[in-house]
């Protein structure tokens, strides 16, 4: 069982594995037979998990009301570190309206992206195009344009799922500054 941060706004909510790069197990409570895993044949897990995620998630992600506390919370977690790459700090970046931060990891990746460019696998093709899209308004301080481009990718994968009746689209940082 594990806990995950979903950013529906990246370029990557086309796929579901790259959501929720920020995420951590949860463990059974000591001293229950099979350690830390969960075995179903075993009664006392039902109650387990009410104390165990209570007490490992609920905890730590309540006070995470706010994208930038998710954000925040999910760049600066040792255990997230290794798998939040160039494209993820940029992208967060922008949904936190930190364009000067942006722009200089645009600067080292954008060059990678150019518009109509096939890319070998088809699979990441929609993944590809949809960063292409970040570098016009990202170099010309279009905020309202870069916040367009998040609510669409949010909208596109929310919108029809069954994650879509609790969702209620709200302004980023980037839109508040």
């Amino acid at each position: 069982m594990s806990w995950h941060l979903t950013e529906f706004f990246m370029p990557e909510a086309l796929r579901w594995p790259f959501l929720g790069r920020c995420n951590d197990r949860i463990g059974r409570s000591k001293g229950f037979k099979g350690g830390w895993g969960w075995l179903w044949s075993d009664p006392t897990i039902y109650q387990d998990i009410v104390t165990r995620v209570e007490a490992d998630a609920l905890a730590m992600l309540r006070p995470l009301d706010s994208t930038r506390k998710c954000l925040e919370f999910a760049r600066t977690r040792p255990e997230t570190e290794g798998y939040l790459g160039p494209q993820w700090h940029l992208i967060t970046a922008i949904a936190l309206g930190e364009l000067d931060e942006a722009r200089t990891i645009w600067s080292k990746i954008g060059r990678s992206y150019r518009k109509g460019f096939d890319i070998e696998d088809p699979y990441l093709q929609p993944v590809y195009d949809r960063y292409c899209l970040i570098g016009e308004p990202l170099m010309a301080d279009d905020r309202a344009g870069l916040a367009a481009i998040l609510h669409r990718w949010e909208a596109e994968y929310l919108v029809g799922s069954p994650l879509e009746p609790y969702w209620a689209p709200s302004p980023f940082p980037l839109e508040e500054t």
